[in-house]
């Protein structure tokens, strides 16, 4: 690994811990910095913004997820393959809140960023039946609502998401979507 790639991944391992431990707001590029032992400046040099850190560190998250849960991914049809995904990822979210909900907020308009990684989210979602685009997108649709919805709510447990994600799902089966 070249030093670059070393430099870049210290800085966002250092980001992350912080993050975690005092939260995306109250943490500074220079405690980022320091943390990874590497001159502000340098950390500019790698990512242009703090929230930049934390959409590398959350995609980065969200993707070992992914691959987590493929390893107990049992499900047939693209609905079940969702619930099963979103279970780790809401538990990942909700125990991210503060960074989840920053994320959402720093992103919105940049979609851009995360295209790719949807886009083979929701090819898997179909990979054992035909893959139907609006049909995709539509459950897309159901499932980051549901995730917004929870963490707009600060008692939502995964449980709870499940079942809003689930009911949206069940409306859209029964619409010829």
């Amino acid at each position: 690994m070249k030093k670059r790639e070393i430099t870049y991944k210290k800085i966002l391992e250092s980001g992350w811990l912080l993050f975690q431990q005092k939260g995306f707001e109250e943490t500074t590029t220079r405690q980022i910095a320091q943390q990874a032992g590497v001159a502000t400046g340098t950390v500019f040099a790698h990512f242009p913004t703090k929230l930049e850190i934390l959409k590398v560190a959350m995609y980065e998250q969200i993707e070992q997820l992914i691959a987590q849960a493929q390893k107990s991914d049992t499900q047939h049809s693209a609905s079940l393959k969702l619930r099963h995904y979103a279970k780790y990822l809401f538990a990942f979210y909700l125990d991210n809140r503060a960074f989840s909900k920053e994320l959402i907020t720093g992103i919105i308009w940049q979609s851009h960023f995360f295209s790719a990684q949807l886009d083979l989210f929701k090819q898997l979602l179909f990979s054992e039946q035909e893959y139907d685009e609006l049909k995709a997108s539509v459950m897309m649709d159901c499932y980051f609502m549901t995730v917004i919805e929870g963490l707009n709510d600060e008692t939502s447990s995964v449980d709870d998401l499940i079942y809003r994600l689930s009911q949206k799902l069940k409306l859209i089966s029964h619409q010829s979507v």
